[in-house]
């Protein structure tokens, strides 16, 4: 039998061979000889950056001022959203009560105007009660005097003060009674103290030195962010089991009438564990218009270099930060703006 393709000799096939291996070579000769899709000219590396060198002059007039960074224990902390809320405690001195007011869900406004007519109506009763109290008074007082003046019976005494006692305890209960319904919402303007309600998941509890002072300020974590110092306090126990958060309390001032009933604030609160950081003051740092952060190193008198360095977190006015920066090295505090700004050739 003749084979189906007479004229497919093995030498033809190794001359296809050849001819697709000369072919791949060619294509790879000249994808090595085509230029590159990107290139970069005159990289510059960060340590290759350049250095700005002041006069004694220049360096007294831009207010240089330096530091070293160190490397210590930087309190951590974490930002939790809380509610300003009025404080368990009436504001009257002759009460240790506490009032349910504060582990309430949020109120509707039908439902403050009933609080705020309870709370009127309270208020009432223990008025009364003080008078009933100073009637009684009277009334024994009287007694006692006839019975001084032998125109009077023992028993009269002794029903005077009977009266007089369960005026008394109308009064407590009265007191009592006003306490439950929490601080006058009507008065509620003219308070220097609010409490913080902050609800804590509760497997994060643990973590967290709920003993020590929180700050509160807004709902961003930031530096620009002012706070405020706020203190743990005893409150009852609330909690919600649908969220699976316990609730915590902090008493913060509020003199300046800066926070609100109902207002959502931001609490910053102290983890437990405390971890070494390289730290600087907040001032060396200095951001560039893609966001990145910058410190001013001093290499020797009046000669520094800018190195990047990522900031780990802030807190009050000690930035902790991690980079190609070792402890001991010695950074610019005060100037640091006029030194970039010098730099980039905005500056004098």
């Amino acid at each position: 039998m003749k084979p189906a393709y007479p004229n497919h000799t093995p030498l033809t096939y190794r001359l296809l061979l050849s001819a697709l291996l000369l072919l791949a070579s060619n294509l790879s000769a000249a994808e090595s000889t085509s230029p590159p899709p990107a290139k970069i000219e005159h990289p510059v590396k960060e340590s290759d950056l350049t250095k700005v060198v002041l006069t004694a002059e220049a360096a007294n007039r831009l207010g240089i001022v330096t530091t070293k960074v160190v490397k210590r224990p930087l309190t951590r902390t974490r930002l939790f959203g809380g509610e300003i809320t009025l404080p368990a405690l009436n504001a009257s001195a002759n009460s240790n009560s506490q009032s349910v007011y504060t582990i309430l869900p949020s109120l509707a406004p039908a439902e403050l105007v009933r609080l705020a007519q309870s709370q009127i109506d309270a208020d009432g009763q223990v008025e009364q009660a003080k008078v009933q109290v100073q009637a009684a008074q009277i009334a024994l007082n009287r007694t006692e005097q006839m019975r001084r003046d032998k125109v009077g019976t023992e028993r009269s005494v002794d029903d005077a003060r009977i009266q007089l006692g369960l005026a008394e305890a109308n009064l407590k209960t009265a007191h009592e009674r006003r306490d439950l319904l929490g601080p006058a919402l009507l008065d509620v303007n003219n308070r220097s103290t609010f409490w913080v309600r902050v609800p804590v998941y509760v497997d994060d509890l643990s973590g967290l030195n709920t003993a020590a002072q929180a700050r509160v300020g807004g709902l961003k974590d930031s530096p620009e962010n002012v706070s405020r110092p706020a203190v743990p306090v005893a409150a009852p126990p609330s909690a919600n089991p649908v969220a699976a958060t316990v609730d915590l309390f902090y008493a913060v001032k509020n003199s300046d009438a800066a926070f609100r009933p109902g207002q959502r604030v931001g609490v910053s609160i102290p983890l437990r564990t405390d971890d070494e950081n390289l730290v600087v003051p907040w001032s060396a740092i200095v951001h560039d218009v893609s966001g990145g952060s910058w410190i001013y190193e001093v290499l020797e008198t009046n000669r520094y270099m800018r190195r990047r360095v990522q900031v780990l977190q802030v807190v009050d006015d000690q930035a902790a930060i991690t980079g190609d920066i070792v402890a001991g090295i010695e950074v610019v505090t005060s100037g640091v703006a006029e030194l970039f700004g010098t730099e980039f050739g905005v500056g004098k």
